[in-house]
């Protein structure tokens, strides 16, 4: 009997190590876990600011409102804009940032990459936010209606304005 209680007396230690090792493990997958939560609700709440800026675009597009469950109604008038496409009129309006853009590239003459035509805006505005996501649907919104042509160089792709949409600005596009 003595040996046996020998025997249990080496196993206790060996036990007790197992159990602080599984322990720490725990803790650690507990703190990796917590991290992924916190990472995950970030993308999640940037979704969430991406999926309201969609359907506002939606809207503005459309002129139909998506409901959070997914179906569509007209939108009531007054949230269509009334002149998106064109310049701002009177004295003290805000430049839309379809103005801004077209302005921009018709200076500018040569194709621009939506990542440059972003950096110029904000650089330009600093007092506006100009995101590139905006900024890239913009730029995609006019090359729809003709008004950007867009073009590929490898992966990359350009933008440049037509001659339409320069006369609409007031500015000529430079020829490059």
């Amino acid at each position: 009997m003595s040996e046996n209680q020998e025997s249990t007396a080496n196993l206790k230690p060996l036990y007790a190590a197992r159990l602080a090792e599984d322990l720490e493990r725990n803790t650690q997958e507990q703190e990796h876990l917590a991290n992924e939560v916190i990472a995950l609700n970030r993308k999640i709440e940037a979704l969430r600011q991406n999926q309201i800026l969609l359907l506002n675009m939606q809207r503005a597009l459309t002129g139909t409102h998506t409901a959070d469950d997914g179906t569509s109604s007209p939108a009531p008038p007054a949230a269509v804009p009334q002149q998106a496409d064109d310049a701002p009129t009177g004295h003290g309006a805000t430049p839309t940032l379809r103005h801004l853009v077209v302005s921009y590239l018709s200076e500018e003459g040569a194709p621009r990459s939506a990542l440059e035509v972003t950096a110029a805006l904000a650089e330009a505005h600093k007092n506006r936010p100009v995101k590139i996501t905006v900024v890239r649907s913009t730029l995609e919104a006019m090359v729809a209606k003709g008004h950007v042509r867009r073009t590929r160089q490898g992966r990359s792709v350009y933008y440049t304005t037509t001659a339409a949409a320069a006369a609409s600005t007031g500015s000529e596009p430079a020829t490059a």
